[in-house]
């Protein structure tokens, strides 16, 4: 055993010395070209047991390669989520007592970044970016036209597929190669209601929800101007929307755009008594926490991000969850879609300790870590083992996500920057500030700029 450890130091570390150019590395950044580092084993066979003692020596003898080269320091930066940086903080802790070692030290700094600005930030300037990072998938793509993310090292690679969802795997390749560790299965949304206001048959139509929340003096919350919650309503409409080669396609300016607005409208006309289409100036999170919490809502369309806190503030044994329901549109009950998608962990290109960064980044998403992600965040797991936990399992936000799966849409092949900066979230807003009150006319023709705006 130790020969063959040995044998993969030496490869590894010989890897480490080789480089490899990217094509449009730089992203903007006008330092002086630093080339990355490509890691591997090389072995396809080899899997990573950190309960192995001979796997732990050889990872912490192959960190104490790389940190001689920098006076035997290990210093990397991280971003996360502002809901997630003090949970992944005691990730690190433990990262740095299992990866400690006399002949190093190591030092992580933490930094706020959201999922949804990590991957543009890196992509402008990758060398000031931070070593791991934490990213929603629709990102990947413009990562790799940035050349600013590595791929996940061959050393953790076999580990990584055999270890999360299949589906998971997939948004995190390009091109058959792995480029991120899949961390958690919510970039999506579904309903959260409480079961004291509604039952498991109320919670499948919209306008039978809104009724009965308006007689309990509550409200049903569905964020109609936001694009990425609104959109929900034109891909279940049949509207087409597609994000390909860097170019926006939809189909909005279309009689299935039209009946996804009037299906709004429809909504929209309980503005105030029973339903609440816009959270103003608080946000999403603010109002869903605020709503529950003082009891004014009865169920919010949100992700699983927001249910720990709708657990504290309407009891655990309280909190429902389902697919979203169905809607009225063109006379008939229609079934609302939604985005469904993962977040992941992604090593920067250019970082000076890419095992060390690696290796973070596979235990911020392995199965241990996945867990205690749920128990701390509520955030579903993408790992298999993880998920088979009886707590994750009989959570109701768990089924709710694979009931809407078969209605969900992979934002990453759906949508890109055209489609947010076309002014698709003013329809919903128009729509909710008027209370449904806009003529067909008048929607068509702006369903009709929106699109024009997307394809220019």
């Amino acid at each position: 055993m130790a020969s063959k450890t040995k044998r993969i130091v030496a490869l590894v570390l010989t890897a480490m010395m080789a480089t490899t150019a990217f094509a449009g590395c730089g992203g903007g950044d006008d330092e002086e070209d630093v080339k990355p580092v490509v890691v591997s084993s090389g072995s396809k066979d080899e899997k990573v047991d950190l309960t192995n003692p001979e796997t732990i020596k050889f990872i912490k003898d192959t960190m104490a390669e790389e940190a001689a080269k920098t006076g035997n320091k290990i210093e990397l930066k991280m971003w996360s989520s502002g809901e997630d940086k003090d949970f992944e903080k005691t990730l690190v802790d433990e990262f740095k007592t299992m990866f400690g070692d006399s002949r190093y030290t190591i030092a992580v700094k933490s930094l706020v970044k959201g999922e949804s600005e990590a991957g543009g930030a890196i992509k402008e300037a990758p060398k000031k970016g931070a070593d791991v990072f934490s990213f929603a998938d629709d990102q990947l793509s413009d990562l790799l036209k940035a050349g600013a993310i590595a791929q996940v090292a061959p050393y953790y690679a076999n580990n990584v597929k055999a270890e999360n969802s299949s589906d998971a795997i997939t948004v995190s390749t390009n091109n058959n190669s792995l480029y991120a560790f899949p961390k958690s299965s919510d970039n999506g949304y579904f309903m959260y209601y409480d079961k004291r206001v509604f039952s498991e048959d109320d919670v499948k139509s919209m306008d039978a929800m809104i009724k009965k929340a308006a007689a309990a003096k509550k409200s049903v919350y569905y964020n109609m101007t936001n694009a990425w919650y609104e959109t929900g309503f034109f891909f279940a409409a049949g509207c087409t929307i597609e994000y390909k080669d860097g170019k926006q396609t939809a189909t909005l300016g279309t009689p299935e755009g039209l009946n996804a607005a009037k299906a709004m409208c429809h909504i929209a006309e309980s503005e105030g008594n029973g339903f609440v289409g816009s959270p103003g100036q608080i946000g999403d999170n603010g109002y869903v926490a605020q709503g529950f919490d003082e009891g004014s809502l009865a169920a919010a369309v949100i992700g699983t991000w927001m249910g720990p806190q709708i657990k504290k503030s309407l009891g655990a044994d309280n909190v429902g969850a389902a697919k979203l329901p169905t809607v009225l549109m063109d006379g008939k009950e229609v079934q609302l879609h939604s985005f469904g998608g993962y977040k992941l962990i992604g090593v920067n290109v250019f970082s000076e300790y890419p095992f060390s960064a690696q290796t973070l980044a596979y235990f911020l998403g392995r199965e241990e870590s996945q867990v205690k992600r749920y128990k701390e965040r509520g955030l579903i797991p993408t790992n298999t083992k993880a998920a088979e936990n009886d707590e994750i399992k009989s959570d109701p936000a768990f089924k709710a996500i694979e009931d809407q799966r078969q209605y969900s849409h992979p934002q990453g092949s759906s949508v890109g920057g055209e489609y947010w900066g076309s002014g698709v979230g003013s329809i919903g807003s128009d729509i909710v500030t008027a209370k449904g009150g806009i003529s067909d006319a008048d929607l068509q023709t702006k369903l009709k700029s929106v699109q024009d705006n997307m394809h220019t």
